[in-house]
């Protein structure tokens, strides 16, 4: 596909491409593929692409730059997704119906693909995509929030949110782990607890000796 794209040229100038990232969501029951783009896109094994950019160009699925893991690093990314209004959907009732399948998310794989378009290209029949990265996704979370539009109205927007790590994920943890009160506090939120004080005193109780009466 590179070589289809560079073709005759010989200056750096002449050749303009664009990759965009598709994002595999491996749900339970029913998984779910994103691409940044409009419109829905439908690769070479007959997979079918939703674009999330809107009329506006705003894409209403946010997403972190990736690293390549070589350094060992685990890093968290948080993606989040605007609940779109849908022509003949009730919003809010789309909104509740994800909250209510939240169970099928956690530990799921979520996987980036790539996706390459020449200059002023639109959808290409059987587009192939390309392998990226892979990640584990852990307990979702939602919010509401009331907010005044460009045109002065006032709207409600809903958003799911998710937080994933990549294969690097877990291999510094020892057996039995340590109940240090920031990991403590990190696996809480993962697991989707909003606060988790367990730990918090532990290192008060370290190096004591104590007289069972």
């Amino acid at each position: 596909m590179i070589d289809e794209i560079l073709g005759d040229a010989d200056d750096v100038t002449d050749i303009v491409a664009t990759a965009r990232k598709c994002w595999h969501y491996e749900f339970a029951d029913e998984p779910v593929r994103l691409w940044d783009g409009q419109g829905n896109a439908i690769d070479s094994n007959g997979n079918e692409w939703l674009g999330t950019i809107n009329a506006n160009g705003g894409n209403l699925h946010k997403t972190p730059s990736l690293q390549d893991g070589r350094d060992g690093t685990a890093a968290s990314y948080n993606f989040a997704l605007n609940i779109p209004t849908i022509p003949g959907e009730d919003t809010l009732e789309l909104y509740n119906s994800l909250k209510a399948d939240q169970a099928q998310v956690f530990g799921r794989k979520l996987t980036c693909y790539l996706v390459l378009f020449v200059e002023g290209e639109g959808l290409r029949p059987n587009t192939p995509v390309s392998f990226y990265k892979e990640m584990i996704m852990f307990s979702p979370k939602f919010d509401e929030q009331i907010q005044r539009a460009a045109s002065g109205t006032i709207v409600k927007n809903y958003t799911a949110s998710i937080t994933a790590k990549d294969n690097n994920h877990g291999r510094s943890e020892t057996p039995g782990r340590t109940y240090a009160d920031t990991m403590q506090k990190r696996r809480a939120q993962q697991l989707g607890v909003s606060v988790d004080r367990g730990a918090e005193y532990l290192a008060l109780l370290a190096n004591r000796t104590y007289q069972v009466p």
